[in-house]
C-alpha cells in the first residue's frame, strides 16, 4: 500500500449520519458514538499496521537539497554568538505568536503582538482574549524548548502542559484537558475520533513519532505529526496552535531552527491540510519544508554579515530574468528565495549560484 493510500484511510471513513443533524452539538447520542468508536477502531488499527512499512519521500528534491545545504552551512558556523542566538529566538517567538494567532483569527498586528509580549501594553480596541493569546505564547514556547533539551520522548502530559499554557486565562476549565464529547471541525470532510479514543490514539501517535523516527525524514515526520494531531482534535479549542508548537519539537531535535507558519500563507496552509485529509500529505510536507527553509535563511543571514539581501525587483536588474519570472521560480521552489514579511527576497550569493548553475539561461 502506497503512502498516499494508507494516510487517508481514516479520513475517508464513511461516517454514519447522527440521529439529529446537529453537527455543532458537543455531545452526540451514545449509540452514534459507539458506531464511530467501532468504525474508527477498525480503520485506525489498519493505519498503524501499515505505517511501519510505508515509505514516504514527499519533499521536493530541490527544496530539500537547499535545506540540507543551508543547515550544513549553519553547523559550520558554530559556535554561534549566544547574544545573537538569543536575539533571533526572541524575534522568532514574536513572529510565531503573531502568525499562529493570526491564522486562528486574532487581529493583533505583528507590532502590537510585540508590544503586548515585551512591554505588557494593552492595545485599545482589542479583546482580552486576543491579549491573552499573545501573552501566553512565550511561556509555552519556553516549555517546548525544555522538551527539546530534555532529550526524552514526548509524553501526553507534555501535550497537555503546552495546551494548558496556551489556553491559560482563556478557558481555564478546559485548558490542558482532552475533550469529553464528540467534536466537529468546521469545513472538514472527516469526523475526529470519539472522546473515549483520544488518549489511546494520542498514545499511538506518540509511539509512532518517538519510537520510529527513521520511517520519515524529520520535516516529513513533523508534517505528519501536525496533521495527525489536528485530525485527532483532542481539545475543544487550541488544537492548531498546539500542533504548530509541538511540530517544532521534532524539527529542533533534528537541528532545525524554530519554524513559523506564516499567516499570509493561511489559504495555502488550510488547502494543504485539506489535501492531507484526503490522503495526500505531500503538499503539506512541502509547505512545512518551505517554512523551515525560511527560518534557516533568517538564521544564516544573521550570521553571514557579508550577505546582501535583494528583493526580486533588485535581483531582476542583475539577471536576464524579469521580476515576474523570478517570482514564479520562487513560488515553484526552483530558486533559493524566501519570504521576509510579505515579500520574496534572495541573497546575492544564492542568486549568483543560481546563475552559475544555469549558464544557458543567463
Amino acid at each position: 500500500m502506497q503512502a498516499s493510500e494508507w494516510f487517508g484511510l481514516v479520513e475517508r471513513i464513511n461516517v454514519p449520519k447522527p440521529p439529529k443533524p446537529d453537527w455543532n452539538a458537543r455531545q452526540l447520542s451514545i449509540g452514534y458514538e459507539i458506531k464511530i468508536l467501532i468504525r474508527y477502531s477498525i480503520i485506525s488499527d489498519i493505519l498503524y499496521r501499515e505505517l511501519a512499512n510505508a515509505p514516504m519521500q514527499m519533499l521536493n528534491p530541490k527544496i530539500y537539497a537547499r535545506i540540507l545545504s543551508i543547515k550544513k552551512t549553519l553547523e559550520n558556523l558554530r559556535p554561534l554568538s549566544p547574544q545573537l542566538v538569543k536575539k533571533l529566538q526572541e524575534q522568532m517567538q514574536i513572529e510565531f505568536a503573531y502568525n499562529s494567532n493570526a491564522i486562528e483569527g486574532n487581529t493583533l498586528s505583528l507590532r502590537e503582538t510585540q508590544l503586548v509580549i515585551q512591554e505588557g501594553i494593552t492595545v485599545s480596541g482589542k479583546s482580552l482574549r486576543e491579549h491573552l493569546e499573545a501573552r501566553n505564547h512565550p511561556e509555552a514556547i519556553d516549555y517546548v524548548e525544555k522538551i527539546v533539551r530534555r532529550q526524552i520522548p514526548i509524553e501526553q502530559n507534555d501535550i497537555q502542559k503546552v495546551h494548558a499554557l496556551l489556553m491559560r486565562g482563556i478557558d481555564d476549565q478546559n485548558a490542558g484537558k482532552y475533550r469529553t464529547g464528540q467534536a466537529r471541525v468546521a469545513g472538514a470532510t472527516f469526523m475526529p475520533p470519539p472522546a473515549p479514543k483520544i488518549k489511546t490514539t494520542i498514545a499511538e501517535l506518540l509511539q509512532t513519532i518517538n519510537q520510529n523516527p527513521d520511517e520519515l525524514r524529520p520535516i516529513e515526520l513533523a508534517a505528519f505529526f501536525h496533521h495527525r494531531f489536528a485530525y485527532l482534535h483532542p481539545f475543544l479549542d487550541g488544537n492548531g496552535r498546539t500542533a504548530r508548537l509541538l511540530m517544532n519539537v521534532i524539527l529542533m531535535r533534528n537541528g532545525y531552527p524554530f519554524t513559523v507558519i506564516l499567516k499570509v500563507d493561511r489559504p495555502k496552509y488550510l488547502r494543504a491540510l485539506g489535501e492531507a485529509d484526503n490522503g495526500n500529505l505531500t503538499p503539506f510536507a512541502n509547505l512545512v519544508a518551505n517554512c523551515v527553509e525560511r527560518s534557516l535563511d533568517i538564521f544564516l543571514l544573521a550570521f553571514e554579515k557579508e550577505a546582501e539581501i535583494l528583493t526580486l525587483a533588485e535581483a531582476s536588474k542583475l539577471t536576464p530574468y524579469t521580476q515576474e519570472y523570478l517570482s514564479l521560480l520562487a513560488r515553484k521552489g526552483s530558486i533559493g528565495a524566501f519570504k521576509l514579511r510579505r515579500n520574496w527576497v534572495i541573497t546575492k550569493k544564492t542568486l549568483d549560484e543560481y546563475l552559475k548553475a544555469h549558464p544557458r539561461n543567463s
